[in-house]
């Protein structure tokens, strides 16, 4: 077989090796997770994937906590990126694969690796989870705490007269003892402006459950503040 095929021109040779170039480049691509050379290109292909776009990337940045503070469920992503057009924002979440590929989080069991933001006139904000982390445990008393949780947030908004925002949270929790769920203590953070209409927010809540039995989930309140700190815009709590 190998003497036939050197017998072949040159010409028919490459003809009949390119789909096996293009096959083995196919098979390369799928084994890395379908990863792309830069974050743009991985961005691109979720705005495709999920319909959206293309919009122009309006913030970006790694994503990271204190040195103390691990990922809730798997791994953390590497970085997220804030795409915009004209009447909606989209938040996607890439990790890093060898060498200089990207590709869409595949730790999205809180936090999807793409979605899409649509602020209107009478919801001007909204918000995209972007990652959770866990604080390191305490042993107060001799008794084994888990630690605070840290919530990062992404949020966008298209109203120009929005210059402030502000991040609440707490815990709606249910103690095995109770009937009742129980509200903890709100915690509020002021978001960090990281382009025009984009903001970043670090939320950190105490575990409530402080050791003890049951179950809970958390909810969110957004406000928004004009320059002079009028309130603009109150989500309440959902």
């Amino acid at each position: 077989m190998k003497k036939y095929l050197r017998s072949l021109p040159v010409r028919v040779r490459l003809a009949l090796s390119l789909p096996l170039l293009v096959l083995s480049f196919f098979l390369l691509w799928r084994a890395t997770g379908w990863a792309w050379p830069t974050q743009t290109l991985a961005l691109r292909a979720l705005e495709t994937e999920y319909g959206f776009g293309p919009g122009e990337i309006a913030a970006q940045g790694e994503i990271t906590f204190d040195a103390d503070y691990t990922a809730r469920f798997g791994t953390l992503p590497s970085v997220w990126l804030v795409s915009r057009t004209e009447d909606a924002f989209a938040a996607a979440l890439l990790e890093h694969r060898p060498g200089p590929l990207w590709m869409a989080a595949t730790n999205f069991f809180l936090a999807p690796p793409f979605q899409i933001l649509t602020p209107t006139e009478d919801t001007p904000l909204a918000a995209a989870l972007l990652a959770v982390a866990e604080g390191p445990p305490r042993l107060p008393d001799g008794q084994w705490l888990e630690g605070d949780t840290e919530y990062l947030f992404a949020v966008c908004a298209l109203d120009p007269a929005i210059s402030r925002v502000e991040v609440t949270m707490n815990y709606t929790y249910h103690l095995d003892t109770d009937d009742a769920p129980k509200e903890s203590n709100p915690v509020t953070a002021e978001a960090r402006p990281v382009a025009e209409g984009v903001w970043l927010a670090r939320v950190r809540l105490p575990n409530p459950l402080e050791g003890r039995s049951g179950g809970y989930s958390f909810n969110r309140r957004l406000r928004g503040y004009d320059a002079v700190g009028t309130l603009v815009y109150d989500s309440g709590f959902f």
